[in-house]
């Protein structure tokens, strides 16, 4: 990560005006320990009262293996994908009530990496959110969707991702032989949180992958974030949401960022595992009103199948990991102590393993 260092006075100047106190006043706080390689560094830097976000973005090899950006445009995590939605207007120009902070600069720097400079939207993340204002978050969503859906063209930029889920998730079946061993459910140090092994069903949830991904590619297609998790959203008041790290945006399918808001809500402690049912039917509600205010007359099923095909496509690989976690003897799952990570994970497996049940319901699949 490059080092804190404060900003160049140019970019000091044309964010916070030709007054800005200077550099030795400019107060830096990193704000995330960055894990995607394309994300150098984020700080909110103030000076003289004011504040804004700075992102830092370059191209680079190494962190964590499962988030390595690339340079070609097609590429799933293309690094400057972001800062091109943002120069080009896709993010200002959203309808509906779903928006992105608003950019205040961007520089190139002699290194190669960008500096975007961003709003700063303050602490008012989906941490402490109750159910109700992940309903109004949906809604918020759905505006925006439904409204490509309707009259809205749909941006037509060669840098915005296609076909990002399959991309995605051909990183994420390393552990599926270990899940589909029956043994494994068996060992004392899985058995304690899956009472009764899931070996069948992690598989059958596996296998049914590809007619999943299928099936989400024949739904309307839309604008999406796809990667709308709680910390990713911020509240703005009943009139709006904001969403952060718009690394993926791309074109995908309705109900697919809705999907994802769910599982990841649970998935990282966001919202406890035994209201994750509550949680869905408040976001699945909230993102069908917010469709049917953009003038969407489609059936409510389709984005309900959107939703529960990401969710049980996207996250076959959960599972999996908890057992290679729990065989290992790893002491943390996710950034949590291992217990305290099990005691969410196990009953959210059980939770995509049901919605599993209801996509094959849906698809009328006699797979099982």
């Amino acid at each position: 990560m490059h080092p804190p260092e404060p900003p160049p006075d140019a970019e000091l100047r044309a964010v916070f005006g030709g007054d800005a106190a200077g550099r030795r006043a400019v107060r830096l706080e990193q704000l995330y320990e960055p894990v995607a390689s394309a994300t150098s560094g984020i700080w909110r830097v103030a000076t003289r009262g004011r504040s804004a976000v700075l992102k830092l973005v370059a191209h680079a090899e190494g962190d964590h293996p499962q988030w390595q950006s690339g340079d070609d445009v097609g590429h799933w995590y293309y690094w400057r994908r972001e800062v091109d939605a943002y120069e080009t207007g896709v993010l200002a120009g959203m309808p509906g009530h779903l928006r992105a902070p608003r950019c205040l600069h961007v520089a190139t720097r002699a290194d190669g990496s960008v500096a975007l400079w961003l709003e700063d939207l303050g602490a008012a993340t989906a941490a402490a959110w109750s159910l109700d204002r992940y309903g109004v978050a949906a809604f918020h969503l759905g505006t925006m969707q439904g409204a490509y859906l309707v009259d809205e063209p749909l941006p037509d930029r060669p840098w915005l991702s296609r076909g990002w889920l399959r991309a995605y998730l051909g990183q994420r079946d390393g552990d599926m032989d270990l899940a589909r061993d029956p043994g494994s459910w068996r060992d004392p140090r899985v058995a304690r949180w899956f009472p009764t092994p899931l070996a069948d069903d992690v598989a059958a949830m596996r296998a049914d992958q590809s007619s999943l991904l299928d099936a989400l590619d024949a739904l309307p297609r839309t604008l999406c974030h796809l990667d709308l998790h709680p910390a990713n959203l911020f509240a703005g008041g009943d009139a709006a949401t904001a969403a952060i790290d718009w690394s993926f945006v791309g074109i995908g399918a309705l109900g697919e960022d809705a999907g994802n808001l769910v599982a990841d809500a649970a998935l990282d402690f966001h919202v406890p595992a035994d209201r994750v049912d509550e949680l869905d039917a408040t976001i699945t509600d909230g993102y069908v009103r917010g469709l049917r205010a953009a003038g969407w007359p489609g059936p409510a099923d389709s984005a309900r199948l959107g939703m529960v095909a990401t969710m049980t496509a996207k996250y076959a690989w959960i599972a999996p990991a908890m057992v290679r976690a729990a065989l290992d003897g790893r002491a943390s799952l996710n950034r949590r102590p291992f217990a305290d990570a099990a005691a969410a994970w196990a009953p959210t497996v059980r939770f995509l393993l049901r919605r599993a049940d209801e996509a094959r319901r849906m698809l009328g699949s006699s797979r099982r």
